[in-house]
């Protein structure tokens, strides 16, 4: 699978740069009141879309940083590896008449959630006030569905499925988490430009005396 493409870091390294530099002389321009709350309800349609992605029918992973995003805490009690999430996922699925069967249904529900969350997100980009908030929550969707995809892919094997699922899972999951790393960079570079746009210069600020 690819790397994905995050280059709107080095972009907002230099936006901080900037906007450090204007000083007291920079004015914030306030948001209207639709604005802000067509900007919420575009945040929160996002946070419950990447919400039934985290959703997954094994143990999440301690490593999963969507979860801990979501929630706003770690989680307690004993550390979950991925190894420990495949083995109770393939005993789940032993107990089922067609465990490869059932395994691909869940896998099919998965990559509807994460096409949910695609469109949810390239809605974002078109939003009055997009955040980087909501770029470092794909962000972690999109590592979520990376570590999914290997439990998914990792299990199939230990039940000896079908080397064509096997192959159609890899696939239908890198696709996916390629849209979203795009989206997640035309969010960031909305982000930034908006962000920008919200703030004056000097001259701004002369006028305005």
């Amino acid at each position: 699978m690819g790397s994905l493409s995050f280059g709107f870091r080095p972009a907002f390294a230099a936006f901080l740069v900037a906007f450090s530099s204007a000083g007291c002389s920079t004015v914030i321009r306030a948001d209207g009141a639709e604005e802000l709350q067509a900007s919420a309800s575009e945040r929160q349609a996002l946070r419950d879309a990447a919400t039934v992605v985290a959703k997954t029918p094994w143990p999440k992973p301690s490593s999963s940083t969507l979860a801990e995003r979501l929630t706003g805490v770690e989680p307690d009690g004993d550390k979950v590896s991925r190894d420990d999430a495949i083995d109770v996922y393939v005993d789940a699925l032993s107990n089922d008449g067609d465990a490869e069967k059932a395994l691909m249904a869940d896998a099919d529900r998965h990559l509807e959630a994460a096409r949910a969350l695609n469109a949810v997100a390239e809605a974002a980009c078109d939003a009055p006030n997009p955040r980087l908030a909501d770029v470092a929550l794909l962000e972690d969707a999109i590592s979520d569905l990376r570590e999914t995809r290997s439990i998914y892919v990792a299990s199939l094997k230990k039940l000896d499925g079908d080397d064509l699922n096997i192959e159609l899972l890899k696939q239908s999951f890198d696709d996916v988490i390629k849209s979203l790393g795009v989206v997640a960079d035309d969010l960031a570079k909305n982000a930034m430009s908006k962000s920008s746009e919200a703030f004056a210069g000097p001259d701004a600020v002369a006028d305005a005396l």
